[in-house]
């Protein structure tokens, strides 16, 4: 059996961590040990894969910085065949630690971060990055889940010689088109059932620009006044003094619903009728994947590998044009009915041959399997290996 270490920046619920909790849940159980190591807080996300069977430490380093010799003694103690770091100070710990333990198991780091905006973050955090780029040679695999973000890090320092690029995958035993969820979704939620639903995942962060899909929305209403818009993610609720202002600044209280952070947010998903990301910035965003195997058709910005990703099903407008965004919904909104299902039914067909989590499952555990037979491979008979 094969012992993986993963260790996670975070435990959060964004979408580098929900899909590691989703990897950990697929890897086949007889053939791979796994555990994992969050550097921050602990979350009811580390609680889902504790339920998994999988040993979950949460560290808190940033406010216990000693606790990375307990992140050392941990790793020792497993004594794992591969590390796999996912995030910037995931990969680094890994990359760093790695030399000490019995083993010297190799290491993968995993970046999700697409790049577009980071000129415009903190003197300190792109000199951070940068220093992450210096020490991008020291893992066995550099992996990211977007051609483009993997481009990206080069003009940053990022060594790619030894980098691979597997896309996110979707979970399709959990999103698939399921009428009875959305009949109980909009009735739940007070939307007439032929409403029009424009829907958007994400946690609140700037760079995924709420506030541009209000004001799309609000542009959309002056011709639609009977569409409904489905806000769903974590600090995307009626606490929210920031969204709740332009919501009433725009007088859309009873056509916007925010939801907050949800469990069920597959049933929200086929509440869509369109799934929009007006995102600043992107690598692989999964909320693309996981609408269009509900059979939801995508309107994204243009970003990331979101062109890539959506082609023909859907549509893709330039970053921060909330009139372009607000067209393409009216867009679709008016298209024929019968095209605008064969949108959805293009978009499900595309993600069950593109994109679908039983192939970066695979892919994971081939890697696995690859690493720890070359490493042992090393041990064992280093005079044969160059």
């Amino acid at each position: 059996m094969i012992k993986v270490a993963h260790i996670s920046t975070g435990l959060e619920t964004g979408g580098a961590e929900v899909q590691l909790m989703r990897l950990l849940s697929a890897f086949d159980k007889n053939k791979f040990e796994l555990m994992l190591i969050g550097l921050d807080r602990d979350t009811y996300l580390g609680d889902r894969i504790r339920e998994l069977g999988i040993p979950v430490h949460a560290l808190n380093i940033k406010k216990q910085p000693r606790s990375i010799a307990k992140a050392y003694a941990l790793l020792k103690a497993f004594n794992p065949d591969v590390i796999h770091g996912t995030m910037y100070e995931g990969g680094v710990v890994g990359s760093v630690l790695r030399r000490f333990l019995p083993k010297k198991p190799p290491v993968i780091w995993t970046v999700h971060e697409g790049l577009e905006n980071y000129r415009k973050e903190s003197l300190r955090k792109q000199l951070q990055l940068r220093l992450w780029g210096l020490m991008s040679s020291l893992p066995e695999v550099m992996m990211y889940v977007s051609h483009l973000n993997c481009e990206q890090h080069l003009s940053w320092g990022f060594n790619n010689k030894k980098a691979l690029v597997i896309p996110n995958g979707v979970d399709t035993q959990r999103f698939y088109p399921n009428r009875k969820a959305r009949s109980k979704t909009r009735k739940e939620l007070g939307i007439p059932a032929k409403s029009f639903v424009v829907g958007i995942t994400a946690r609140f962060h700037p760079v995924k620009n709420h506030l541009g899909f209000i004001h799309s929305a609000a542009l959309l209403s002056k011709s639609h006044p009977d569409a409904h818009f489905i806000m769903v993610g974590t600090n995307i609720d009626a606490d929210n003094k920031t969204l709740t202002a332009l919501i009433s600044e725009y007088g859309l209280q009873n056509n916007i619903h925010l939801l907050g952070n949800r469990e069920d947010i597959p049933d929200i998903v086929n509440a869509y009728d369109i799934a929009a990301l007006t995102s600043f910035g992107e690598a692989f965003p999964l909320t693309l994947g996981e609408a269009m195997a509900s059979s939801v058709p995508c309107v994204a910005t243009n970003v990331g590998d979101n062109e890539f990703i959506i082609k023909e099903t859907g549509r893709v407008v330039p970053v921060d044009d909330n009139e372009a965004m607000a067209a393409a919904w009216q867009e679709l909104l008016e298209m024929d009915k019968n095209k605008f299902k064969q949108l959805g039914d293009n978009a499900l067909e595309r993600v069950l041959r593109k994109f679908a989590l039983s192939q970066q499952v695979m892919q994971h555990e081939g890697l696995y399997t690859t690493l720890y037979q070359q490493h042992h491979d090393r041990q064992a008979y280093p005079e044969q290996v160059s």
